[in-house]
């Protein structure tokens, strides 16, 4: 009997201690948690990041870049590097005689060419004259100019009429019959020479 009384006991005792252990375990759970000053203790609700913005395709601007990227004249650039190479004084004026031959419609290159063959792009004119173009230079007259600009103004329409004329805009042979009659041939070989360097 007093055996059985000790397994009660014994048995009182674990369920006891059971129950005090569960009791502890619920309320340390359900307890609020400690709050520390000026942190908010409720996390923030995290989300998964949305890739789908990052893989999206880019706003297509190209139409945008084309029609506000002003093209260069190529044949400006050309002439600017020729006349550079040079260290002519005509390489500011570049747009001028495309400007120029354009609207007197003939080969941008003439000016130039002409330039080289009769003063080595200016390098060797009457002083003061701007005249790089033996234009009107005969002995000892001098046909002079207030300025580069000014010659090739003034000079591009008079040689498009007087000199251009009869589909002579791409021979340089017929064209030396007129602008320089004495030469042998060398001034119009000279100038396809660099007409060619000019392509």
């Amino acid at each position: 009997m007093f055996k059985n009384l000790l397994k009660k006991i014994s048995i009182f005792t674990s369920l006891f201690l059971i129950t005090l252990v569960l009791m502890e375990y619920v309320d340390v759970t359900s307890s609020p948690k400690p709050q520390v000053a000026g942190i908010d203790s409720t996390l923030p609700s995290l989300q998964p990041p949305d890739y789908t913005t990052v893989f999206s395709a880019l706003p297509n601007n190209k139409s945008n870049i084309v029609t506000s990227v002003k093209v260069a004249d190529a044949r400006t650039e050309l002439l600017r590097q020729y006349l550079n190479h040079y260290n002519s004084p005509l390489e500011q004026y570049v747009d001028l005689i495309v400007q120029m031959s354009d609207q007197y419609d003939f080969d941008y290159r003439w000016m130039v060419a002409i330039a080289m063959q009769e003063s080595t792009l200016c390098k060797f004119i009457p002083e003061n004259s701007y005249n790089c173009w033996g234009w009107g230079i005969y002995g000892d007259k001098v046909t002079r100019f207030e300025s580069y600009e000014d010659a090739i103004r003034r000079i591009a329409p008079q040689f498009k009429q007087i000199f251009l004329k009869d589909n002579h805009t791409k021979d340089p042979f017929k064209v030396m019959k007129t602008y320089t009659p004495p030469s042998d041939g060398s001034w119009a070989e000279g100038i396809s020479q660099f007409f060619t360097d000019l392509q």
